[in-house]
């Protein structure tokens, strides 16, 4: 044990405390965590609309089966519930990169201790400067009678949503680190001390925000007339859509929990800290399920943002919660199990801190094997089952973190047993993992007391 931990202080721990420091990567996770609330109840409304209003939805065929439902309430959701939903739909997840691109600059503005609401309206600002103006597939008639394709004023909000993810979150950040570096060059308009704080603030960001808005001009007009391609539909094309496949590859997944796993093992924030590259390559695969959902289609992705939480991590990071109802009901150490009591309810909701510091499982060499292997051993289950075997259908809504297991697959899944059922067997399978290590700590204490 002495050598796996010097092993990982020495090459993991440089790594770790560079990422946990470095704010750019700070900025990321915390713009998706602002954002959470708004894709949230975006993708709550939508499951609302497929669970249970839609006259086909999950609960909803089977009320419509009742005539009167189907003749008095059915046709209510029909006029008012099911638009209102759509509505909140389409202003939140249809048009989620704004809320990523605003999170993400204030995030690093503010890490920097400047002004958050300046960089973050910079940014906004700068994003509609390079986004394109004009919406193909749209025909425009001329005085002359002919029809030209493109409508120069009417934005494409089709590409605000999860396509563009990736290049709202570079132009959050690039545009706010512009912002913050000309401010600290002490390239501001500076007013006399009698001036009102909002209005000196608001001057101070006049020559930073202008250059900014110049820059991404330019790089406007290089896309447009170099690239020939609008900056945002370039980065789709070049950079999103690879990474996603990439992220396809359970192996991906894998790899980037079990570093997780690593990194809380050593008693750093591992799921915080590859939180920026779970997002930037899943969050957009759950978005674009979503957003499938809510049009009426099937879901395009098997691996999403939640599939480890809703499959590999129940209990939280290590699949905790199996450790701690097979301490219920192996263990043998009474401290263990008076944790277990503490820890069980918070455990339910996916909060783990009290077992992984308080048993403790850092640097524990007794719960070292399964707390690393079981949630990649879960997620390469569900996703054969998900996507290979077709088992369970896709995760398309997206839940509280905090959502209890096996309930976050049925609702995930939008009323789906079957994904249901999946996560009971995993949460069984992953009881079973950590079993003989719970009798192994049962032996190390008797052994201590002897």
């Amino acid at each position: 044990m002495d050598k796996i931990s010097a092993a990982l202080e020495k090459y993991l721990m440089p790594v770790a405390s560079f990422i946990g420091g470095q704010k750019h990567l700070i900025a990321i996770r915390d713009g998706f965590i602002t954002s959470l609330t708004v894709s949230m109840t975006g993708a709550l409304a939508s499951m609302m609309n497929n669970v249970f209003f839609n006259e086909t939805s999950f609960v909803g065929q089977y009320l419509n089966k009742i005539d009167a439902y189907h003749e008095s309430v059915q046709p209510i959701l029909q006029k008012y519930a099911i638009p209102v939903m759509g509505d909140i739909w389409f202003g939140t997840s249809a048009i989620l990169s704004i809320f990523i691109l605003l999170g993400v600059a204030y995030s690093l503005a503010k890490s920097n201790e400047m002004d958050g609401i300046g960089a973050a309206l910079i940014a906004l600002a700068s994003w509609f400067t390079i986004f394109p103006q004009t919406a193909m597939g749209v025909f425009s008639k001329a005085e002359d009678g002919t029809f030209t394709e493109g409508a120069w004023g009417l934005m494409p909000v089709g590409q605000l949503g999860s396509n563009a993810m990736f290049s709202a979150m570079l132009v959050g950040l690039v545009a706010a680190q512009l912002f913050v570096t000309f401010t600290k060059k002490g390239w501001v308009i500076k007013m006399p001390e009698q001036v009102p704080p909002a209005v000196s603030k608001a001057f101070a960001a006049v020559v930073p925000g202008g250059l900014t808005l110049v820059i991404f001009g330019i790089i406007a007009e290089i896309f447009a007339q170099a690239v020939k391609t609008p900056f945002v539909d370039w980065m789709l094309e070049v950079v999103q859509k690879p990474m996603m496949a990439l992220g396809q590859s359970p192996f991906t997944y894998i790899f980037l929990i079990f570093i997780a796993q690593l990194l809380w093992f050593c008693g750093l924030h591992g799921s915080n800290m590859v939180d920026p590259a779970l997002n930037t390559m899943y969050k957009t695969a759950l978005l674009d399920n979503v957003n499938a959902v809510a049009q009426g289609k099937e879901p395009i992705y098997a691996l999403t943002r939640n599939f480890v939480d809703v499959y590999a991590q129940p209990g939280g990071s290590g699949c905790t919660l199996a450790l701690i109802i097979a301490i219920f009901i192996f263990s043998k150490r009474q401290e263990a199990k008076e944790l277990a009591k503490i820890a069980i309810a918070p455990g339910i909701f996916q909060i783990n801190e009290p077992v992984i510091f308080g048993l403790p499982i850092v640097l524990n060499a007794t719960y070292f094997v399964p707390f690393i292997i079981t949630p990649p051993i879960c997620l390469a289950i569900a996703w054969v089952f998900t996507e290979k075997i077709k088992f369970a259908n896709y995760l398309c809504v997206e839940l509280p973190w905090t959502t209890p297991p096996i309930i976050s697959a049925f609702f995930g899944t939008a009323g789906d047993f079957k994904a249901a059922i999946l996560a009971a067997a995993l949460l069984v399978l992953s009881v079973v993992i950590w079993t003989p290590f719970v009798i192994a700590a049962n032996r190390m204490g008797d052994s201590e007391q002897a």
